[in-house]
């Protein structure tokens, strides 16, 4: 074994939560890194989209940012505009470029693509990895990947299918998402989702919470139909698509010594709403943190909101046809800075019981007793 094999961290996949964390490292440590990632190339492969408050590094790299944002129920409309809480997107392919560029910059890290992880051995003192590229040692690593097995106790899930499409006539509001709009279906809960680039431009998804993982036409006819009857739209040009599933219940993993899970398989995900990107950045720096107090690097569980979004996932599981009263209430009754802060996992315990006294209150008392934990 040679000092090229050996690292004080190697994180395993270069997604979006180990880039993030690899950046941390790099900033604010003198440890030398190997990010290992099966993928040959970097691409367009998803979009990013996050709120502009907490700031964050990719604030102000967004491809594309919005500052009115529209929630649909039942027909009716509840629309914010703001000029200080905004949205925005960046794509995979931006987001990448930005941190190797970041990378660039410094000595002490190294990115191996098309390295496929063949097996992590603990020793007394260190971890090995083995690839096919080579064998490497560390004291630390950080560990993104998932196996189909993880999924198994996982009973619900937030999966979507989008495509960004082009149109002949100038049918979007290019200033305004459409965070939400509900769809009126019979024991699902399922929403469309739409960002405009342009006038003609946007990206269209429709998303389900549900335990079924659908058949990909399934989320096309959704969105040809909510194409034609919101915007009288029945050609369009397909220029790019992307399908997703998110976990909405916790993954669990036998606790190694210094093998620490990130991303969505260290739950750094919402079980609630799926958002991980800002959290990436908060755990990133809590697991330095521990690193520069020569502590055991883990994150800060927030048992509170852990707990509500357990209660809310119950409560998509026992009584889906409800769901869209639930968010109604959420959209309807709060304010644009409490909601985004509560997504966020930045809110406080004020505003935690301001949002729980907006909301249905008969039917969470009714989940409560059907409350199980994911």
């Amino acid at each position: 074994m040679t000092k090229d094999s050996e690292f004080d961290i190697i994180i395993i996949g270069a997604g979006v939560s180990g880039m993030i964390l690899a950046d941390e490292l790099l900033s604010r440590t003198n440890k030398k890194v190997l990010i290992i990632e099966k993928r040959k190339k970097f691409s367009y492969d998803k979009n990013l989209c996050f709120w502009n408050k907490p700031k964050n590094l990719i604030t102000e790299v967004a491809n594309n940012e919005w500052n009115k944002i529209a929630v649909y129920s039942n027909g009716e409309k509840k629309l914010y505009e703001s000029n200080e809480i905004k949205y925005l997107r960046i794509n995979s392919k931006t987001f990448y470029s930005f941190f190797i560029d970041r990378f660039r910059k410094k000595k002490r890290i190294i990115l191996k693509m098309n390295c496929s992880l063949k097996k992590i051995k603990r020793l007394t003192n260190q971890i090995t990895i083995e690839t096919n590229k080579g064998t490497f040692k560390s004291n630390i690593v950080f560990d993104s990947s998932l196996k189909k097995e993880d999924f198994k106790k996982v009973k619900l899930f937030q999966h979507f299918r989008g495509i960004e499409i082009k149109t002949s006539k100038p049918v979007f509001k290019n200033k305004e998402v459409i965070l939400m709009d509900i769809q009126n279906k019979k024991n699902i809960f399922n929403f469309m989702y739409l960002l405009p680039f342009s006038q003609n431009r946007a990206l269209v998804e429709s998303t389900y919470f549900s335990s079924e993982i659908y058949d990909k036409e399934v989320y096309m006819q959704d969105i040809k139909e909510y194409i034609h009857e919101k915007f009288r739209i029945n050609d369009f040009h397909c220029k790019y698509k992307e399908f997703g599933i998110i976990p909405m219940g916790k993954i669990v993993h036998n606790d190694i010594k210094n093998i620490i899970k990130i991303g969505i398989a260290g739950n750094w995900n919402r079980l609630s709403t799926g958002y991980s990107l800002q959290n990436a950045f908060i755990y990133s720096k809590q697991l330095v943190d521990q690193i520069l107090k020569n502590k055991p690097p883990k994150i800060k569980e927030k048992y509170l909101l852990n707990f509500l979004d357990n209660i809310f996932c119950s409560f998509v599981l026992t009584q889906p046809r409800k769901v869209k009263s639930f968010f109604k209430s959420f959209f309807f009754k709060n304010r644009l800075i409490n909601i985004v802060n509560f997504l966020n996992s930045t809110t406080s315990l004020v505003n935690i019981i301001r949002i729980i006294i907006s909301l249905p209150k008969l039917r969470l008392i009714q989940t409560l007793f059907t409350y199980r934990k994911w």
